[in-house]
């Protein structure tokens, strides 16, 4: 086939293109109405948490005391500093005013005690994914420096 005839068969095409789609809609017995009623009926997913002993993931990181304290709301209450044995911090939540014994290494308030020297404790605290290091340092050594 050559161009031409190409673009005349398309032309009877298009010009044939009304009444085809008149015939069709004729011969088809359902209409919008019954296509409408006909629509598979659309159900919404639910989902179901077991929790197996695991934090229920929809829920709050800040609900329940299960979580600690957070690490901005302590304050290095005292410190009983031993270079041979195993240190030992004293915090206070300054929200509830709850004491927390921390030893190196201990856990508390998404933070872990690092280091103890005489006057200072030094944490690695995590919060989200995000690590830095924090020194809190006793009150009465922050007035005898001038801090």
């Amino acid at each position: 086939m050559t161009e031409r005839s190409l673009v005349a068969v398309a032309l009877l095409l298009l010009l044939g293109a009304p009444e085809l789609m008149a015939q069709t809609a004729e011969q088809d017995p359902v209409t919008e109405v019954d296509r409408a009623q006909t629509a598979p009926a659309l159900e919404r997913e639910t989902f179901s948490y077991v929790a197996g002993g695991r934090r229920d993931p929809f829920r709050p990181l800040e609900a329940g005391d299960e979580l600690g304290p957070r690490f901005e709301d302590l304050e290095l209450s005292g410190i009983i500093y031993s270079p041979e044995a195993a240190s030992v911090v004293v915090l206070v939540d300054r929200s509830t005013q709850r004491r927390y014994r921390v030893w190196e290494g201990d856990i508390v308030g998404g933070a872990q005690l690092l280091d103890v020297t005489p006057d200072e404790a030094i944490f690695v605290v995590t919060v989200f994914g995000v690590t830095r290091q924090e020194t809190l340092r006793l009150k009465n050594m922050d007035k005898e420096q001038g801090g």
